[in-house]
């Protein structure tokens, strides 16, 4: 009787215990924005879902950054926030780290981010029989790390980016000079497309830089006669 009396008051115990409700409130802000090119003035090209991320810290000296990935479209959403003074930065993108800023997230904040982007792509493209010509230059603002590839891209998908494409022409760049490589227009012809299939063109770039990331184009779709 004792045994049965000892597991009884675990049972309750034990029931009590799951029982309890959980009094923390959870996440109550968002964060959004957009990561601007201050070239273009527009939101960076770049891809997902690794192309960038946003660093949070909440703004004490022992607090752990959380990461977050940005969108292909330059833009980022966290709507998991718990509100509070943050320090924000975007990190490990195809650009020169900004400085960081000291953000009070409350409800909806939205902040923007103005960045120096490695490269600059700049493309057109044209249908041909079967393909399509890709014409297109680089340029940058800073000189930092070396050229060291370029690639047209197609694919059936509207998220073409170096992981995702169908067709790609592609240039090893390491040996020629970066003075060249700035003062040329490429032409690439990308072949064996589909007829009368939609085709989803961007031009990337790369410099040597540490986050091994590709600057984009702007991405133009074309149809194959």
């Amino acid at each position: 009787m004792k045994i049965v009396a000892i597991y009884s008051l675990l049972f309750l115990f034990l029931f009590s215990s799951c029982s309890k409700v959980d009094n923390y409130k959870g996440p109550n802000a968002t964060i959004k924005g957009s990561v601007i090119d201050n070239t273009t003035n527009k939101p960076i090209e770049t891809e997902a879902p690794n192309g960038f991320f946003i660093r949070l810290q909440e703004n004490h000296s022992n607090a752990i950054p959380l990461n977050f990935s940005g969108k292909a479209d330059g833009t980022f959403e966290n709507a998991a926030v718990f509100s509070g003074a943050y320090k924000v930065v975007p990190i490990t993108g195809a650009f020169f780290t900004p400085d960081t800023a000291t953000i009070n997230i409350s409800g909806v904040t939205n902040v923007d981010f103005t960045v120096t982007p490695f490269l600059n792509v700049t493309a057109t493209a044209a249908s041909v029989s079967g393909g399509v010509e890709v014409k297109y230059s680089i340029s940058r603002a800073v000189v930092s790390n070396k050229i060291i590839e370029c690639k047209a891209l197609a694919s059936l998908a509207p998220a073409v980016a170096n992981n995702v494409f169908t067709k790609a022409v592609t240039h090893d760049l390491s040996g020629i000079a970066d003075e060249d490589i700035l003062s040329t227009e490429f032409t690439d012809v990308i072949t064996d497309l589909e007829a009368g299939k939609t085709y989803y063109v961007r031009v990337a770039a790369k410099t040597n830089n540490s986050n091994n990331k590709y600057n984009y184009s702007e991405i133009i779709p074309i149809t194959i006669p």
